[in-house]
This record gives C-alpha cells, sequence and structure tokens, in this order.
C-alpha cells in the first residue's frame, strides 16, 4: 500500500520520491500534457528550462551557502541536457524574524556564482511569511538556456555497451552537510557544490555522448537506478573504480550511510558509447573539477533486466536499489 501521507522520505529522490512525483504528475498525464522526467525540459526553438527548489540545513555548510546551490543546481540541471545556462529567475520565502543581511549574503553568493557562468538575473520575487511557517528562508530558482547540442542527451538515448562514467568522487556534499549538522567536523572535507558546464560542455561534440545527469538527492546510485529502469536494461558497477574520497568514507563509516546514496551538487554520471569512453575521459580530466572522473561500469543486456548490480571491493556482487526513505533531509 502506497503511503498517503507526505513525510520527509518523500524528499529523499529515493524510490519514496518517484512514487510521490508519479502521482503528483497523473492529472497531467491523463491530458498528456506532462513532462518528461529528465532534468531539463528541451522547449521548442532550441532552448530548455529547469525549475528547482532549495531548503538546505544550515543555509551556510563547508563548501558553499544556499545562494551558490541554487544557482549551481539550476545551471547542471541545463548542463547535463547540452543547454548554456544563460537566464536565472529566483523567488525567496523568507521567514520573519530571518536577518535582511543573511538574506543579501545568499544573494552575493548567487550573483557571484551567476556571474563566472555569463548568467544573467532575468526575474524575481520576494514573500515574507510569519515566523514558523518555514525555517528561514526556502529559494526557488529557474533557470533557462539555449541548446548547444545537435543530439538529444536522453535516458532514452543510452544503448547496451555504453560506457559508464562519473565526474568526480561522490558524496561529497551530503557528507559536508552531515558534517555540519552533526557537529562533526572532518578536515578537508567540503561540498562539491559547483556549476558544470565549463566541464562538460567540451564534450558536446561527441557523437558517442548518450546521457548526462547530475547526481543530487539520492547521489549516484540513486541516478544509475532510475537509467536502468527507464531503459530495462542492466548496469553493472565496479566499486573499486567508484572515486570516493578518504573523508566522505570516513564520516559514512561514522555514520552508517553509503556514499553511493549521499548526495552531490557538482557531480555527474555520465553514459557514452565505447568508442568515445577514452576520449571523454581525457576531456573531463583536463577540468580541475574532474580530476578524479572514471570510468565506473558498463550497461548490458544481462539479466536482470531494468536493475542495476555492483561488484564489490571483497568479490562479491549486490544488487543496488534506489534508498527508501530519508537518511539525511533537507541537503539541498
Amino acid at each position: 500500500m502506497k503511503d498517503t501521507t507526505v513525510t520527509l522520505g518523500h524528499g529523499s529522490g529515493g524510490r519514496q520520491s518517484a512514487e510521490l512525483v508519479s502521482q503528483l504528475l497523473d492529472s497531467f498525464r491523463k491530458r498528456n500534457i506532462g513532462p518528461e522526467l529528465e532534468d531539463a525540459a528541451l522547449l521548442p526553438g532550441g532552448y530548455a528550462m529547469t525549475l528547482d527548489g532549495f531548503t538546505v540545513s544550515p543555509r551556510r555548510f563547508p563548501g558553499g551557502d544556499i545562494g551558490h546551490l541554487c544557482v549551481c543546481g539550476c545551471a547542471n540541471d541545463l548542463a547535463v541536457r547540452g543547454a548554456s545556462p544563460d537566464f536565472l529567475g529566483i523567488s525567496l520565502v523568507l521567514e520573519e524574524g530571518l536577518s535582511s543581511e543573511e538574506a543579501a549574503s545568499y544573494m552575493e553568493s548567487a550573483a557571484s556564482t551567476c556571474a563566472r557562468l555569463g548568467m544573467t538575473l532575468a526575474a524575481g520575487d520576494t514573500k515574507v511569511v510569519p515566523s514558523g511557517a518555514v525555517d528561514g528562508m526556502i529559494i526557488t530558482g529557474c533557470a533557462f538556456g539555449r541548446i548547444r547540442t545537435a543530439r538529444t542527451l536522453s535516458m532514452t538515448g543510452i544503448h547496451e555497451g555504453d560506457t559508464l562514467l562519473v565526474t568526480t568522487s561522490i558524496g561529497r556534499h551530503g557528507a559536508a552537510i552531515a558534517s555540519a549538522r552533526f557537529d562533526l567536523p572532518v578536515e578537508g572535507l567540503l561540498s562539491d557544490c559547483a556549476p558544470l558546464w565549463p566541464a562538460l560542455s567540451p564534450l558536446l561534440h561527441l557523437e558517442g555522448l548518450r546521457c548526462m545527469r547530475d547526481c543530487t538527492r539520492g547521489g549516484l546510485g540513486t541516478v544509475l537506478c532510475e537509467w536502468a529502469e527507464a531503459t530495462g536494461l542492466h548496469f553493472s558497477l565496479d566499486e573499486d573504480a567508484i572515486p570516493v574520497g578518504f573523508q566522505v568514507q570516513s564520516l559514512c563509516d561514522v555514520l552508517g550511510f553509503d556514499p553511493l546514496y549521499m548526495a552531490c551538487e557538482g557531480c555527474a554520471a555520465l553514459a557514452v558509447a565505447p568508442s568515445d569512453a577514452d576520449e571523454a575521459l581525457r576531456i573531463l580530466r583536463q577540468s580541475p573539477l574532474c580530476a578524479d572522473a572514471a570510468v565506473i561500469g558498463r550497461v548490458s543486456s544481462a539479466e536482470p533486466k531494468g536493475m542495476v548490480s555492483m561488484k564489490t571491493s571483497i568479490g562479491g556482487e549486490r544488487l543496488v536499489d534506489m534508498p527508501w526513505g530519508e537518511i539525511l533531509p533537507r541537503i539541498c
């Protein structure tokens, strides 16, 4: 029986989130006006659009803050669909009692990130709600850009035999938030929160580039499960090949978390034809953000179809499924 009451688990980005989103979109799908479940929508005329809400706690964390996170999250949704981040709209919901100087500091951070990307703030809105209605502030960002590739980057383009890559080490955003929230400082641990367009745009000329997805809530594991279920193919991973930083692994060991499901905000998964995999890896490693880029697995028609398996470090093999419930709410 499906849940009838929304819980924090429905915001995990895992199985419960997928069920809730499916329920919320049902009315649109019945009328054949529902969106495709990709990071950004491809619009007529060669444009792309995305919308995302941010309610991270704490609002300022190791390696970033909610303003920087908003711009990176929106820009990355466009980048993985091959669209340049050109315009941004921001809607603020502020809790009565919040310091205006604090709110302005997040806008300074957002503006700095926009300037680095050549992104213009085109629209905005501000609302103030009574104390207790929200925890401090919520930012909603809407980004708009031009599609820069002639080929559609989509889950539907993933083929049997494709190579799976990840652009950097996983789990750093979720681990940084956990470190701040639980007062468990880890030396050198920072969120990976960063705009991916400078690293991903040089890949767009590759004929074998099939699909890209930034790993946010639910982490790398959830992204690959979504791809496997959408394509009906089998995704096999090599645990030893997946880059995980020492700081992330240490924190996960203490808290009992799996790095595979820890949130990222500057990391993407890629599916690439085998003929272009080495070139994609070479190009990625030229970016300072992607020095740890790696080949982590492949796509096949093996059984069980529509699922993800992983060869473990100790020589075993296990299935990787979407997480159920919420291990760390309000991370993005």
